[in-house]
């Protein structure tokens, strides 16, 4: 039996013949397909755009068959109209085929519940019992199933091309865990995906491509618009369909696998999560981050709480000894009934394998769900396990770790476009009306704290019709701006005021109770009070109980209204919710928006207007599809072809990368989970410090301290020794990426919740420091516990990976195609690659710049050609800064130059420590600058110019200061600061340009009429994550595309003062082709000098000899082989050799401060952390570009017995290895594999340069105590 007994009529043989002709679903004269046509508070904004509906309804007709008379006393309106079939829709060449008998879609009374194990013969060989109640399911190519949908449903102009849920061959990469593979496998778009239909993410919105096409839709509109209007609620779902017996109840199943391709995709992904699934290796306890099922304590009480907030609205679930639920679970099939409200999901939890069933009901079926998919279930399964989710019960959200923002929801209702634009761009715009907005928050939200209301007089505050209006007397004002995050019902939001409050209603009890409080300065909205309902939920999941109601207060108007949180309320924020995020994932994976809204009326106001038109254009749209006409034309006449290739390639990129950061955040949060381990972006198991949390200067900003704790929470309860006393190293274990000046969430051990997100000030081997806008508190319980309850916890920290650098990465691209004369200019430059222009002839010694350049005795020759090459530039210049050659005193005396010809002058680059590097140096010369930037991440010695370390107290302050400085700094991704808006510069410098991303380098250069890039595309290139985003070009940084497209326009740096002659000659004969030199004889000659030489071992005083520079120490006669752990790869017996070299180097005086260790892995950092006893820095090649050291080791790691397996990405770019081998300036010691090694060509032509300067020392079983060096490499693992 189903889950909900209804009547059905088996399926007569004329009529199925009659349905199996086609795809889609015909009009028939007597039976229409049911299909509501808006939900929830969907049809509340409609209400707002009736004006423009009569206007639009006028306009074109297209062909309908005629609408079903509306049912008697129905409260809903008759669905939407669907198009006939196109004629290649029509064509089905299965059409000859019988259909499939009625099967119900239920499982069998008698299936038990059951874990499931897959196994790839279970996709093939299952099949329907016609006999039976039970069905059995196939998994269908979710394309497939997607393209029959939209056979059946309207087509749209920018969604139908591509399709979101393409499946592409996963990759076979282990180490991902499960959700990760998944998300993954689905995230990559087909080849062919523009061949197919895609339904759009919006199943609602499907329904309104175009609703204002017919006279008669309209008045049906009307009509459902008035009866919505009599309800009491403008949140209020409308009731389900009603059944009708004599309906078609067939089911449509998803299709077979259609063809070798799709299934070998499947079978693969099914692989891939039965090699993470193992029944009995999952303990029930481990779960995602965030589930409720962290502890057992959690777990019950967060489903004491979903279950308040499913009853406090209204619902009764029927709870037959089945479970609560609140996890997520992966979509294995859908299946869906014609005509019918009514679909099944079969579901697995990937952690545990246990098998689930979702019934959707009602409005939840048309929710646009497809195999692969990730869901969160709130509510009651039943001992079978099956759910229901409908009118009255439970709730699904669908890609819950997508979480959206409950402003962005309320606000998508009018037009989803206009919001998916608002997530995925991020622009330095900025309104007057904002503004004052946030000064009127912060004013009463300021009151709010520093006063206690005092007004005897109760307000009355009106609830609704239902509820009245009731006395709320504020009792607590609990926190202000505070975030919260939902994931369990994928959503987050910072809530203006969180208040203790007490209801009074006539002669009722009085209630206590929690709820938001949301200031507003406009006019009454409805997408407040979505946003009020939405925070409600929010709360609820915060504070561990249930929040029925919140208050919303009209500042200009002083008029406060209550809001009451009904099921139906819920049912359509929800569901507007998930197709919110259907829409944004779809945007992510196919660049696909969803379609225009087409209102000329509405859309010539839009704040994305230009950005919307070219985005249509780009991806096929023309006058006629915008829907805008002539407006259309206006703001894409000027969008070439070639325009929309470069958009679309390195839009799709930039997404690329985006994924693959999402995918690496999951991972990390799966393995956190998992094995409570630290990553590298990650400090667990932290406790308060006994240090209080102060006041940073300057800034209404607290630090706490946090240390770290080694044993788990289980040991440590009722400890009462204090957390300061059971410290240990940070960095114990990890190479820890963390770094002063990162973004961090703050959150608990026990239950996974993110209290707050601050900014690290600073960080030690022992301590951390996070500065937070406001005091810590954990959500609930007494305030005079609050500390108390602080100490006791156990803490993580994780970087928050900004995803707004994204944002602004496209909003910087989508700025080089608007109809402006500096975006023309720079699409001339950089998309169309016109060749740059220098001023020519001769060059006036009356130009005091010129005059300073020729003058300076301090520059070389091609110092003065580089500053020249800036000085005549009319477009852009390149400065090639090859390694020590001086780039950073170049651009110095450079600026000095500018600055000689009143310019004004941007300085950017993409880190805060390269922009700090040269605004020192310019500090030194005497050189005024503004640094734009948080106080956090800036250097000491640059503080005091950020308006931070200033004392000003006005805006006419700020503006003077803009006016009298010259020169401002920035990176290049703070370029949003509201500080830059409207300001422009005469010439933009970016530094490390070679290193910074392309559509990252975009968004300083709008700020200038002409730009300077100095870099060195022949070092390490942009970091990039996405293997698919670094093979299709986005490592190019727009140095390297410009110098490759016009190499006149490059001035090289090739005088070198770093290295001396032995070491120079490798990089110019590897990378350089000997266009390096030295920049005098003291640097060529530089050797080490040993201030207190001391006794050591033979091949010890052989690696030491100052005599000769660069030695490589070959291991290949030692039992130094790589060792593999999971993921990572090290080399116990390389660090015990570096440990020994370095012991010598400081016994002969050398200083610790003169040595650098460098490696390419993380792992063997770490290794080598511990077992070098002497104070050196140790890290990575990556984080070494830039700097250097008198003598560099450099230990390769890589060594195993089979050389011909040794394949290593990071060895093999040449571009790594050329930062390592010019970092040292006096000495370079290497030690590795020759034999392993020199299966990597460029190893072998550096083994090979060595080998010619008589470098090579082969180190043999002798020159070392066997014994004592296994115990010690031993010891070193074990650290």
């Amino acid at each position: 039996m189903p889950p909900k007994s209804r009547s059905r009529k088996k399926l007569k043989s004329a009529s199925s013949s009659s349905n199996s002709n086609s795809n889609s679903k015909k009009p028939n004269a007597s039976i229409q397909p049911s299909q509501p046509s808006k939900f929830g508070i969907q049809h509340f904004f409609q209400r707002h755009t009736q004006s423009q509906n009569a206007l639009l309804a006028s306009q074109s007709h297209p062909d309908h068959s005629p609408p079903p008379p509306n049912a008697p006393n129905s409260p809903i309106a008759p669905p939407l109209l669907e198009p006939a079939p196109t004629p290649l829709q029509l064509q089905n060449p299965k059409s000859d085929n019988p259909p499939p008998p009625e099967v119900s879609p239920s499982l069998s009374k008698s299936t038990p519940l059951k874990r499931f194990n897959f196994s790839p013969e279970m996709l093939i060989k299952q099949s329907q019992d016609d006999g039976g109640d039970e069905v059995t399911w196939k998994i269908s190519p979710v394309n497939q199933r997607l393209q029959a949908l939209t056979k059946r449903l309207p087509v749209l102009a920018d969604s139908s091309k591509h399709n979101s849920f393409t499946i592409n061959q996963c990759s076979q990469n282990k180490s991902l865990n499960t959700a990760a593979k998944v998300d993954k496998w689905l995230s990559s778009p087909s080849p062919k995906a523009d061949k197919t239909s895609l339904v759009s993410a919006n199943r609602v919105g499907l329904k309104r491509v175009n609703p204002f096409q017919d006279a008669e839709v309209c008045e049906r509109m009307a009509d459902e618009n008035a009866c919505l209007a009599s309800r009491q609620s403008p949140f209020c779902t409308p009731p389900s369909l009603p059944f009708c017996p004599n309906k078609l109840a067939n089911i449509v199943e998803s299709d077979q696998l259609g063809s070798r391709q799709h299934k070998k995709a499947l079978l693969e992904l099914l692989d891939q999560v039965e090699d993470v699934i193992s029944v009995d290796d999952f303990a029930s306890s481990k779960s995602e981050p965030y589930s409720s099922k962290v502890q057992d304590g959690q777990c019950n009480e967060m489903s004491v709480i979903a279950d308040s907030i499913v009853k406090g609205v209204g619902i009764s679930p029927q709870k037959v000894g089945g479970t609560s639920s609140n996890r997520c679970f992966l979509v294995l099939e859908v299946s869906e009934k014609r005509n019918f409200p009514e679909s099944v999901l079969r579901l697995v939890d990937d952690k545990s394998g246990e098998e689930r069933a979702v019934y959707l009901w009602e409005e939840w079926s048309y929710s646009v769900i497809a195999p692969g998919d990730t869901v969160n279930v709130i509510g009651e399964f039943d001992d079978e396990g099956k759910c229901n989710v409908d009118h009255e019960n439970n709730f699904l959200i669908v890609h819950p770790d997508i979480l959206v923002s409950g402003t962005r929801v309320a606000a998508s209702f009018s037009c989803p476009r206009r919001t998916v634009l608002d997530e995925r761009l991020r622009c330095n715009e900025y309104s007057i009306a904002a503004l004052i907005g946030t000064l009127l928050h912060q004013i009463f939200q300021a009151g709010l704290v520093k006063e206690t209301p005092t007004d005897p007089k109760v307000p009355t505050v009106d609830f609704g019709s239902d509820n009245g209006p009731k006395k709320v007397n504020l009792l607590e004002v609990i926190d202000i701006e505070e975030m919260a995050w939902g994931p369990n019902y994928g959503l987050k939001g910072m809530i203006d005021v969180s208040v203790r409050v007490k209801v009074e209603s006539g002669g009722k009890e009085d209630n206590e109770k929690i709820m938001p409080l949301e200031f507003k300065t406009g006019k009454s909205s409805m997408e407040h009070t979505a946003q009020v309902i939405l925070y409600t939920l929010l709360m609820s999941e915060r504070y561990l109980k249930h929040i029925d109601s919140g208050l919303l207060y009209y500042l200009q108007s002083d008029q406060t209204q209550g809001i009451m949180v009904r099921r139906s309320d819920l049912v359509g924020l929800i569901m507007r919710r998930n197709e919110l995020a259907n829409d944004i994932l779809k945007a992510l994976t196919t660049q696909q928006l969803p379609p225009m809204l087409k209102v000329p009326s509405m859309c010539k106001g839009c704040r994305h207007l230009d950005v919307c038109t070219i985005y249509h254009k780009a991806f096929g749209g023309n006058t006629e599809s915008s829907g805008l006409g002539d407006i259309f034309d206006l703001h894409v006449h000027h969008f070439s072809n070639a325009h929309g290739v470069f958009l679309r390639h390195w839009g799709r990129l930039i997404d690329l990368e985006a994924k693959e950061m999402q995918l690496l955040k999951k991972e990390t949060r799966h393995s956190r989970n998992l094995k409570g381990e630290d990553s590298s972006g990650s400090l667990s198991y932290l406790v308060l410090d006994e240090l209080p949390h102060q006041k940073s200067h300057k800034e209404n900003r607290f630090i706490y301290h946090f240390v770290r704790r080694d044993l788990p929470a289980s040991d440590l309860s009722g400890s009462d020794q204090h957390p300061i006393t059971t410290a240990s190293s940070l960095t114990k274990n990890l190479d820890c990426m963390l770094k002063s000046g990162d973004y961090v969430t703050l959150s608990t051990e026990s239950g996974h919740q993110i209290v707050a997100s601050g900014v690290i000030v600073e960080i030690s081997p022992i301590r951390v420091s996070v500065s937070f806008s406001k005091r810590l508190r954990l959500p609930g319980g007494n305030p005079s516990s609050v500390t108390e309850k602080l100490y006791k916890e156990f803490w993580r920290i994780d970087k928050e990976e900004i995803m707004t650098s994204f944002s602004i990465m496209r909003f910087n691209l989508i700025q080089l195609f608007l109809q402006n004369e500096q975006s023309s200019h720079l699409r001339k430059m950089i998309v169309d690659l016109a060749a740059p222009r220098f001023d020519s002839g001769c060059i006036f010694s009356q130009d005091p710049a010129i005059s300073y350049v020729w003058s300076e005795k301090s520059l070389n020759d091609d110092q003065r050609r580089a500053i020249l090459k800036i000085l005549t530039a009319k477009d852009y210049a390149l400065i090639l800064g090859m390694p020590g050659t001086g780039k950073t005193s170049t651009m110095v005396h450079a600026v000095k130059a500018l600055l000689m010809r009143g310019a004004s002058i941007l300085l950017t680059s993409y880190t805060n420590s390269a922009v700090d590097n040269l605004l020192i140096k310019l500090k030194s010369q005497g050189i005024d600058f503004l640094r734009i930037g948080r106080h956090e991440s800036v250097h000491d010695e640059v503080k005091g110019h950020c308006f931070s370390g200033m004392n000003l107290s006005s805006v006419e302050e700020i503006k003077l200061k803009f006016d009298q400085v010259k020169v401002v700094a920035v990176t290049c991704l703070g370029i949003t600061s509201p500080f830059l808006f409207g300001k422009k510069f005469d010439i933009c410098i970016i530094d490390e340009a070679g290193q910074t991303t392309l559509p990252v380098s975009l968004g300083p250069l709008m700020f200038a009429s002409t730009f300077v890039l100095v870099g060195d595309h022949y070092q390490l290139p942009p970091l990039v994550q996405s293997a698919e985003a670094r093979e299709n070009g986005m490592g190019i940084s727009l140095f390297c595309r410009l110098s490759e497209a016009h190499p006149q326009a490059i001035s090289p740096l090739q005088s070198q003062y770093r290295m001396c002659q032995s070491i120079m000659e490798l990089s110019n004969a590897l990378i350089y082709g000997d266009r390096l030199r030295c920049g005098s004889p003291e640097v060529a000659n530089a050797k080490l000098n040993f201030p207190r030489p001391s006794s050591c071992s033979s091949w010890l005083k052989a690696v030491l000899n100052p005599s000769r520079p660069v030695i490589f120490v070959n291991t290949d006669m030692l039992p130094a082989f790589e060792v593999r752990d999971h993921k990572t790869v090290n080399n116990p017996l390389e660090a015990y050799i570096i440990a020994e070299i370095t012991a010598g180097l400081v016994n002969n005086g050398i200083e610790g401060n003169d040595i650098g260790i460098i490696t390419p892995y993380n792992s063997q950092v770490n290794l080598l952390r511990h077992a070098c006893l002497a104070s050196v820095e140790i890290h990575t090649i990556d984080k070494y570009q830039g700097r250097d050291k008198d003598c560099i080791l450099l230990s390769f790691v890589r060594s195993n017995e089979n050389p011909r397996n040794c394949i290593s990405s990071l060895l093999a770019d040449w571009h790594r290895i050329n930062v390592a081998l010019t970092r040292a300036k006096k000495k370079l010691i290497m030690v590795g594999s020759c034999r392993t090694l020199s299966k990597v060509p460029t190893l072998k032509l550096l083994i090979d340069k060595v080998d010619e300067q008589s470098g090579i020392l082969s180190m043999c079983k002798k020159d070392i105590n066997h014994k004592t060096v296994l115990k010690r490499c031993s010891q070193i693992r074990e650290s």
